[in-house]
């Protein structure tokens, strides 16, 4: 009974992860919808949308604190009710303000979805087991990421983008219940993972770890083609490009998360067999940015297909920056150090989603629909991307100064 109990309780936290990943990545199958509603331009629309890491960057460090002051079930039922709430308000309101508020409610319950998974693994399963658990959540959130695509996109176009987020408000109240019916109110927290007595002393000391640091900086970079390209700024891009709907549009972004799942693994093999973590980072920036010149001047939609689906297999080598922070950092305050990295992978996000709307901004021509909607044509979005394999080439220069381990081991975030 216990086993099964411990099952359910980490299948409802990764059911969490799943959810908040959705809850994310949805907005952009909506773009023109949002513009449009609001009334405002892809600037502020990048700003609005990124109001979600905002709460999530600041709240990511607290979590292993909170998880051990609260209890999974207060946690999570508490995190999913906000994210419901926050989604609520982002439907229903006409004011671009309220609207940001809510997409900063989303955020703050999100923030702890993924290490109250990781952290419920740890405690409720044989520590053997860990990694593997970590992978499956990893892929939870490939899944999330997936599902927020063409199924949240036909679901758009059949109901609006308010009904839609409504249902998946409606998807997580579902959750929060079964979070208070079937989790338990405590938990076990071990000392290295629970942060009690020194979280303090930890903090302190793993702020100034200038090699954590330097693993989050990077690993924020290499993540801009999910959490800047893939996550909302790609289906309209697709859009323009090609002439096609945002259904269509959505596939192609997908198709980024998909080769992010299967890289990983294959990315995690290159690296134990050159023995380096930095040199297969290094050699995925290089093919990344190239890739992103490919998909700059492609001219065919099933090339530009390919073409996202290796950008997503190169980029799964953004995961080693985590077996980085660790290893530079002592084993009492690896968890921590994980958490500051995925803290800085995350602030990359949200200072760039609205960058690159800045930037579309910068470089339009001066079209409009009749509804009054700006027409960024493809040369908008082609000048803007160039941020992207730019920010890669700062990642190489930033990683030739992270210290190389020699035991390498798989990480997931």
């Amino acid at each position: 009974m216990k086993n099964i109990k411990s099952w359910v309780t980490w299948s409802i936290a990764n059911a969490f992860f799943l959810y908040e990943v959705v809850l994310r990545v949805s907005p952009s199958t909506m773009t023109d919808d949002l513009m449009l509603h609001y009334g405002i331009t892809t600037s502020v629309l990048g700003i609005t949308i990124s109001f979600f890491y905002y709460s999530y960057v600041v709240l990511q460090i607290p979590c292993g604190l909170i998880l051990d002051k609260l209890g999974p079930r207060n946690l999570i039922g508490i995190s999913v009710i906000l994210s419901v709430f926050g989604s609520i308000l982002f439907a229903l309101t006409d004011s671009i303000l309220v609207a940001q508020c809510g997409r900063f409610l989303v955020g703050a319950g999100a923030s702890c979805a993924f290490i109250s998974s990781l952290q419920i693994a740890s405690t409720v399963f044989p520590a053997r087991y860990f990694p593997i658990f970590a992978g499956i959540t990893n892929m939870m959130g490939t899944f999330g990421a997936l599902c927020s695509g063409f199924p949240v996109a036909k679901f758009v176009n059949v109901v609006g983008w308010q009904k839609t987020m409504l249902a998946l408000a409606l998807a997580g109240i579902i959750l929060a219940v079964l979070t208070f019916a079937f989790v338990p109110k405590t938990i076990r927290i071990p000392e290295n993972m629970g942060m009690q007595k020194s979280f303090t002393s930890i903090l302190k000391k793993v702020t100034k770890n200038k090699q954590i640091i330097l693993s989050g900086l990077v690993g924020g970079f290499m993540y801009l083609p999910v959490s800047v390209f893939s996550e909302l700024w790609a289906i309209p891009f697709f859009m323009t490009k090609h002439n096609v709907n945002n259904e269509v549009a959505s596939l192609a972004a997908s198709s980024l998360f998909i080769g992010f799942a299967i890289g990983s693994i294959p990315i995690a093999l290159i690296a134990k067999k050159v023995r380096s973590y930095t040199k297969t980072m290094r050699f995925s920036m290089v093919c990344t940015a190239a890739l992103f010149f490919a998909l700059i001047y492609s001219q065919s939609m099933c090339f530009s297909f390919v073409i996202v689906f290796l950008i997503g297999i190169f980029t799964a080598a953004q995961v080693i920056i985590f077996t980085c922070a660790r290893n530079n950092a002592s084993p009492r305050n690896s968890g921590t150090a994980i958490a500051l990295a995925n803290g800085l992978v995350m602030l990359a996000g949200s200072i760039f989603q609205p960058v690159f709307g800045i930037l579309l901004d910068f470089f339009w021509a001066g079209k409009t629909s009749e509804s009054g909607i700006r027409l960024y044509d493809i040369s908008c979005y082609q000048q803007a991307i160039i941020t992207l394999p730019i920010c890669l080439v700062a990642a190489y220069v930033l990683s030739i100064f992270i210290k190389e381990t020699i035991n390498i081991e798989g990480s997931a975030h």
